[in-house]
């Protein structure tokens, strides 16, 4: 009896290892299948991915491309000489063509002082009467000469009115006399357009015979150079004191007659 109770003990304690493992395998499949007939959430349907279009293999064509051109070779720069400071120089202007190469100015020594041109002198006044184109008609002419009687209203007077303005009592001109006329000689023989007219000069005569002042022209003889000859002739002029007890100048005139040939020149 002692030698079967342990076996029987054996026996019951492997049968109660497997009834228990049995009922754990059970347990797991009817979990697993509890889990299994549980329904899941729909997940939101996926957009179908664009499917590219099919193309038919006959239709592609293999297509090679050109092959892109090599680029040049880009030149291997050569290191420069160096060239000592010492050599460095300027670059030479572009010489001038022969053509262009203008002849140097002939150089002009400076002339002395006493060798430098003088300007001419103005001419004298007998120079002038010999010089053609010194006689230019001024249209001045008016001849007044001929008319007493106007000459005295009204170119005398108009001189003496003149002539008293702004001087003292003592110094204002009386009237005086005509007289003798002032031969004025043409020179050359060229004939003048018109001719010469007969001139007029007023002269202020002290009681002593003395001009007061330089004579006035009156009235032209048509050219100017004429009428200065003149003006110099009544300044070189003799007058003879005044006689009686006249304190104050006299204004006398005197006639202007040129000395042209008006025969061997048309009028």
């Amino acid at each position: 009896m002692a030698m079967t109770v342990p076996v029987n003990l054996k026996a019951g304690q492997r049968s109660l290892r497997w009834s228990g493992g049995g009922l754990l395998a059970l347990v797991s499949i009817a979990l697993h299948g509890v889990l299994l007939g549980v329904p899941l959430p729909e997940a939101e349907p996926t957009p179908p991915a664009p499917t590219a279009e099919l193309v038919d293999p006959a239709t592609v064509a293999v297509v090679r491309l050109p092959s892109a051109p090599k680029p040049a070779a880009e030149p291997v720069p050569q290191p420069s000489p160096t060239v000592p400071l010492t050599q460095v120089t300027q670059p030479k202007e572009a010489s001038p063509s022969p053509q262009a190469i203008a002849p140097p100015a002939p150089s002009v020594p400076d002339a002395p002082p006493d060798l430098l041109p003088t300007p001419a002198p103005p001419q004298t006044l007998d120079e002038r009467l010999r010089d053609p184109a010194a006689y230019e008609f001024n249209q001045r002419a008016k001849g007044l000469v001929a008319d007493e009687v106007t000459l005295l209203t009204t170119v005398i007077s108009d001189w003496l009115e003149t002539e008293a303005q702004g001087v003292s009592d003592s110094d204002v001109p009386g009237l005086g006399r005509k007289l003798a006329p002032l031969q004025v000689t043409y020179p050359i023989a060229t004939c003048l357009t018109p001719p010469p007219a007969a001139g007029l000069v007023g002269v202020i005569v002290s009681p002593m015979g003395q001009l007061v002042k330089d004579p006035v022209l009156l009235d032209s003889t048509g050219y100017d150079v004429l009428d200065d000859k003149a003006l110099e002739m009544a300044r070189q002029q003799t007058f003879a004191p005044a006689t009686g007890s006249q304190p104050n100048p006299s204004a006398h005139w005197l006639p202007v007659e040129v000395q042209y040939d008006t025969a061997s020149c048309p009028p």
